[in-house]
């Protein structure tokens, strides 16, 4: 018990430090020894992906909002027919990405890296806080297929790792193309920049989904993570907010900013009354935006 205890201590405080000093040192080595930016920010994030895996099987924070064997199936199915897929598409985007970033010539080129990196953030989280809570809230006939395309990775009543790479392969589509390759491919920032925004990126999607008790104190005013992520798959849509996806900046300056450190979500999933299909019934659930009504 002492020793379980000692772990959660170590999740709970220890392990955003520790997983950035990670990247820090993995982005650092990458580019001192001026390699290919390609591969780096897989090979920087897989190791976090791995250990938190084990974190969350082992150290849950809820075992109710857990992976279950019932689900295993149609998670393996939607991994293997949209999160696999979509997941070589944004392995394939995010080095096209860099290749861009390679050959673009836009205003960003000369800046400095301090200077990118803050406008390549915080261009990306206003276009795709934009379009995210489009999905949820704008009403119409737009918006109901807005929201037919990204209802697949919010019914699940539970919320970990593989969740993250869940979900309706045009949701994946509209934000890689608007928010990230348009803005590189104008704007023309470095590859360098665009290594480390792709890091911090992908690792903030990866913990956000994150099923263990994992504070990041004061870098929530900051940074996406668990205690803000969890709350926008809340099933109360009164607080199911926090659009961003790795700075919550526009959220606080929007008023969608939820933020209770020692709570956590009743429920998790859809709203029952929305009449939405069954979480397993895969083609059901990717064949929404198409249908009429």
């Amino acid at each position: 018990m002492k020793k379980t205890g000692l772990l959660r201590q170590l999740v709970r405080w220890g392990l955003y430090p520790l997983s950035w000093a990670w990247i820090v040192f993995g982005i650092s080595w990458f580019l001192r020894m001026d390699m290919d930016e390609r591969p780096a920010w897989f090979l920087i994030t897989l190791p976090i992906l791995l250990t938190c895996l084990v974190i969350e099987r082992v150290l849950p924070m809820e075992r109710r909002w857990s992976m279950t064997w019932r689900n295993l199936l149609p998670d393996i199915v939607y991994i293997g027919l949209s999160s696999a897929a979509l997941g070589l598409m944004s392995a394939v985007l995010a080095m096209v990405s860099i290749g861009i970033s390679g050959q673009a010539d836009g205003p960003a080129r000369s800046w400095p890296l301090w200077l990118q990196l803050p406008v390549l953030f915080l261009v990306f989280e206003f276009i795709n806080y934009h379009i995210h809570r489009a999905m949820h809230e704008l009403r119409g006939p737009f918006g109901r297929v807005l929201w037919n395309i990204h209802a697949a990775h919010h019914l699940p009543r539970g919320l970990y790792l593989l969740m993250h790479a869940v979900g309706h392969p045009l949701n994946t589509m509209i934000i890689q193309a608007l928010a990230i390759i348009l803005p590189i491919w104008i704007m023309g920032y470095t590859p360098e920049a665009v290594l480390v925004f792709l890091v911090v990126n992908a690792f903030h999607g990866i913990i956000s989904h994150f099923n263990a008790d994992m504070r990041m104190g004061w870098a929530n005013y900051l940074f996406i993570g668990p205690e803000l992520h969890r709350y926008h798959h809340s099933a109360d849509v009164t607080e199911a907010m926090n659009y961003g996806a790795t700075l919550s900046v526009w959220d606080q300056l929007f008023g969608t900013f939820v933020y209770r450190p020692e709570n956590r979500p009743k429920e998790l999933g859809t709203d029952p009354q929305a009449a939405l299909p069954d979480y397993r019934q895969v083609f059901t659930v990717l064949s929404l935006p198409f249908r009429r009504g």
